[in-house]
């Protein structure tokens, strides 16, 4: 985990993960790098209007994707 992240927990059926974790790794991909696109794309769809006060917190600026920032 690079310094300033932090990490969430997902409970996924045991067959799920397994698929995941096979095609994540003959794609040559990190499943932590893909959930955080999934996550990152799915927020770009459903994101909502917080009030200020959240906006102004460092936890609402870092979910913004570098593409986002810009």
């Amino acid at each position: 985990m690079a310094q300033g992240e932090s990490s969430i927990r997902v409970y996924l059926s045991p067959e799920i993960k397994d698929r995941f974790k096979t095609v994540c790794f003959f794609k040559g991909l990190n499943m932590s790098d893909v959930s955080a696109e999934l996550i990152e794309n799915w927020l770009a769809k459903n994101d909502i209007e917080l009030p200020t006060s959240q906006k102004n917190s460092s936890t609402a600026k870092s979910k913004l994707s570098p593409k986002q920032k810009e």
